[in-house]
């Protein structure tokens, strides 16, 4: 019997990348370590070396499988934690960023807010009345560029940067609680916080790419749909105790789900590849294609996620994480 080596590299290239994501899940490997997993880079030359110098010998097979378990383990740290360590470029620096013009204004029911970040950090909270408010830090003291109406409220990344990038910003946005409305943040890079209590949202759409997003609904007033996009990224979402629908994608990075006691959970996984999931240890059952509670069906309060995992990880009330 021939075994197709290029398989078997690519099986252990697999299995490392889950082996990590798991160790990583359950503290055995600290979130910093597997941030720092590119550190491992020297092993791809020694992995190609062994397979010139072992080219047609005995043991050639070698520098492949070194090279399989190498970039596993760059993966796996990569998928678990969304970052290799990197972050630290687009990181918003408070201290050495210069404070640019506050911005404010007010908004009615059913206004649309985008905020889009290209490089740097992000902070999204709330406060009663109508009125909203821009402030933080850039390079040079340059605010982003904002469109305020009634109905209305963008924005953006200031001009002039290259490539958009603004490595020591930092937005700090308060939204008001009262008027009902339609949220959209796309950050990439850097850390991003949103943290709605006693927002009223018809729909929430989240899209982090790189970095790592904090988002906490377990004060939010009203929410029909939710949309979360983590790209290379780590993200935690702390659920509230009223219904909703909502849809999950992660690739290339890891989401810890915060559930509230006595709330019932339904996820339904689609399309996994390389993934990884602790449902069942967290006495989830298997229901006509999906993950739920026990007593999902009579809950009072119901939460139904569609979720899109490819080469990453999602996790139940990670300690370390849902604890805050």
């Amino acid at each position: 019997m021939q075994i197709d080596r290029r398989l078997v590299g690519f099986g252990l290239f697999l299995i490392t990348v889950g082996a990590v994501m798991v160790a990583v899940r359950q503290g055995l490997i600290p979130d910093d370590t597997a941030r720092r997993s590119w550190s491992l880079w020297p092993l791809i030359l020694v992995g190609v070396g062994l397979s010139i110098a072992l080219a047609r010998r005995p043991g050639a097979a070698i520098g492949g499988l070194v090279l399989a378990v190498t970039f596993g383990a760059m993966a796996g740290g990569f998928a678990a934690t969304g970052s290799f360590g990197f972050s630290g470029l687009c990181n918003g620096d408070r201290a050495g960023g210069t404070a640019f013009p506050d911005g404010s204004g007010d908004l009615a029911d059913g206004a649309r807010v985008t905020i889009n970040q290209a490089c740097g950090d992000v902070t999204v909270t709330t406060a009663g009345g109508s009125h909203w408010s821009l402030s933080g830090v850039s390079p040079d003291g340059r605010a982003p560029r904002f469109l305020g109406a009634s109905d209305t409220l963008r924005i953006d990344a200031s001009e002039g940067n290259t490539f958009g990038l603004d490595p020591s910003a930092a937005w700090d946005v308060v939204l008001p609680q009262d008027p009902l409305l339609e949220l959209a943040i796309e950050a990439n890079a850097g850390d991003a916080r949103v943290t709605l209590a006693g927002a009223r949202l018809s729909r929430l759409s989240l899209d982090r790419n790189a970095g790592s997003i904090d988002v906490d609904l377990r004060e939010i007033h009203a929410i029909d749909e939710l949309s979360l996009d983590i790209n290379a990224g780590s993200g935690t979402l702390r659920l509230p105790a009223i219904g909703f629908a909502g849809r999950l994608s992660v690739n290339a990075g890891s989401l810890a789900i915060c559930t509230r006691p006595g709330s019932g959970l339904r996820i339904r996984l689609e399309g996994s590849f390389a993934s990884s999931n602790d449902f069942d240890e967290h006495g989830l059952s298997e229901v006509d294609g999906a993950w739920q509670t026990q007593g999902y069906a009579t809950a009072e309060t119901r939460i139904a996620l569609d979720a899109d995992v490819n080469a990453g990880s999602l996790s139940l009330d990670p300690v370390r994480t849902c604890a805050g």
